[in-house]
């Protein structure tokens, strides 16, 4: 599955709702975007499984998707929020996304809503 944003000119605001096994094409779609009006990324990050037992081809995604979102910092300022869903009995949101996502986070550019 993919999602061509390219032709969205006028897109500001923008959120994906996904599973880490999905994640690519959130990372694929982002690559599309030629909006010189968008504000804010919001990306909703439900896990299937523990961040413990992610398979390693979901983590390549993940790194892609990580340097993806660094690009845009760099090239438009803009900061992705995250809203991760956590599993039951799973607390700490920033622990995760450090390590799911860890170049953004090493550099500070995530903004996690507690």
């Amino acid at each position: 599955m993919s999602l061509d944003l390219s032709k969205a000119t006028k897109l500001r605001d923008l959120m994906f709702r996904c599973r880490i096994p999905n994640i690519r094409w959130v990372a694929t779609a982002l690559q599309s975007i030629e909006s010189k009006n968008l504000q804010q990324i919001t990306i909703r990050l439900y896990p299937i499984t523990p961040v413990d037992s992610i398979e390693e081809g979901d983590y390549r995604d993940l790194q892609e998707l990580d340097r993806v979102l660094v690009q845009f910092w760099t090239s438009h300022s803009l900061r992705p929020r995250f809203v991760y869903a956590p599993e039951d009995g799973e607390k700490d949101t920033r622990d995760h996304l450090s390590r799911l996502l860890p170049e953004l986070t090493r550099r500070g550019l995530v903004d996690v809503p507690l």
